[in-house]
């Protein structure tokens, strides 16, 4: 029993690391913005950002002469899940101080996450529609 239990807490830790193990995380990298979508409206001012995951932290960093503010933080990706679910904490910007709920997923070098506002549930889709609180980011690697 004792070892049941000891390999089911190893289990746990092991998902809960995926984000800070490179070799087990897809989206380690340098990522840029190609478009986002908030409540099915584009939004051009991440166009261009440069998104960069590592060790389970992010940075984004805006296109030169844009207005939007840098972020960075902090997020555990979960690819035993289908979609991959991805939560972010997030510093500065719109949402900071805020966990953002999302899903991710990885098609060849185009990286696309939705998160629910704030406030909101974890999108089972990677789709924003007017008033849904969704925002979608699809990105390109950076090779």
């Amino acid at each position: 029993m004792r070892t049941l239990l000891a390999l089911t807490l190893v289990a746990a830790v092991v998902g809960l690391s995926t984000a800070a193990d490179d070799k087990k995380d897809p989206t380690t990298g340098k990522w840029v913005v190609e478009l986002v979508t908030r409540d099915g409206k584009a939004v051009d001012a991440l166009k261009g950002a440069v998104r960069e995951h590592a060790d389970g932290k992010y940075t984004l960093t805006p296109a030169s002469g844009s207005k939007a503010a840098p972020t960075s933080g902090t997020y555990v990706l979960d690819l035993s899940k289908n979609p991959a679910t991805i939560d972010m904490v997030v510093k500065g910007g719109t949402y900071d101080g805020k966990t953002l709920h999302g899903i991710a997923k990885l098609e060849g070098d185009t990286l696309t996450v939705a998160f629910g506002e704030p406030g909101k549930e974890r999108p089972t889709k990677f789709e924003s529609t007017a008033g849904s609180g969704v925002v979608v980011a699809v990105h390109k690697k950076v090779k």
